[in-house]
């Protein structure tokens, strides 16, 4: 459903792109559910890669390689399977959002009584965690292709909700991931792009669900805007394609969709399997020879 409805939106929107654009890109989004498009409401909608692709109309678009709930060590796992080489080595244009899952899930949110508290050492422990793995995410990246445009998405203050008080000390620690990501990207050849002066330390009207983190279509739109002030300046999404995005689905309705799609792949490889053993399985002859005696 997304991918006919983005297809309507290449063709309304085509003169959002700018003239450099004109070239045939290949653009994959990879990382945790911020790349998917995880709405407030446990949905997976028009995120800010699917924004991003209305910008530049590239020849092909991706986010199979986006995952929600993924560490920066998960997305590497993603980065090595079959499906991420052959995604990675085949893209002019990857964005990643990786980092958050390996901090946030340490930051106890109380929404009823607006509080955050974390452990200051186990938070620093997952940040360094995730300088390690970056380094390692963007290596392999690289190795499989080099000639790639690689852009790290920044993060921006989940928690808009909260009291006042309790929002430096967690900011803070935003920024340290950040900073890390920056470090990395820079170090490999990658940019930075950085989102979180876009939505400040009160962005509720991007971030409207005290409960959960994830921003609505307007935070994904700030995400991809920033995004286009880096790879391309002077090129903007208006607001108004937030009335005509493709309505989201729920997320169990794609977990179920994907294991669907896993189960027949897993068959499709085993019956492959199997073919192959029975054909080993003929003593002192070659495959070829095997088939020729078949016909």
């Amino acid at each position: 459903m997304i991918r006919r409805a983005l297809l309507l939106f290449f063709f309304v929107f085509g003169s959002i792109a700018s003239p450099g654009q004109a070239a045939a890109i290949h653009y994959i989004a990879i990382g945790d559910s911020l790349a998917a498009g995880q709405t407030p409401n446990r949905e997976i909608g028009a995120g800010y890669a699917d924004m991003i692709a209305l910008a530049i109309r590239p020849d092909s678009y991706s986010k199979e390689l986006a995952i929600p709930g993924y560490t920066v060590s998960q997305v590497i796992s993603q980065v090595e399977s079959a499906a991420g080489k052959k995604a990675i080595q085949s893209a002019d244009l990857i964005t990643i959002s990786a980092g958050a899952n390996d901090l946030l899930p340490l930051i106890q949110n109380d929404p009823k009584r607006g509080l955050l508290t974390f452990n200051a050492v186990t938070a620093a422990f997952a940040l360094n965690g995730v300088r390690e793995n970056y380094a390692v995410l963007l290596e392999k990246m690289k190795a499989l292709n080099p000639q790639a445009d690689i852009y790290a998405m920044g993060y921006y203050f989940p928690y808009p909700h909260v009291f006042d008080q309790h929002k430096p000390a967690v900011s803070e620690q935003l920024n340290l991931l950040n900073q890390i990501i920056k470090q990395e990207a820079e170090r490999a050849g990658a940019v930075f792009v950085p989102v979180a002066d876009r939505f400040g330390l009160d962005g509720v009207e991007y971030v409207p669900n005290p409960g959960d983190v994830h921003p609505n279509g307007a935070g994904y739109l700030q995400m991809a805007n920033a995004f286009l002030a880096v790879y391309a300046p002077g090129t903007k999404l208006p607001s108004s394609i937030l009335g005509q995005l493709p309505k989201p689905i729920p997320l169990a309705d794609l977990i179920k969709q994907r294991q669907k799609m896993l189960e027949r792949e897993q068959k499709q490889e085993k019956k492959a399997a199997e073919e192959t053993d029975q054909t080993a399985a003929v003593q002192g002859c070659t495959r070829e020879e095997v088939y020729a005696a078949a016909l």
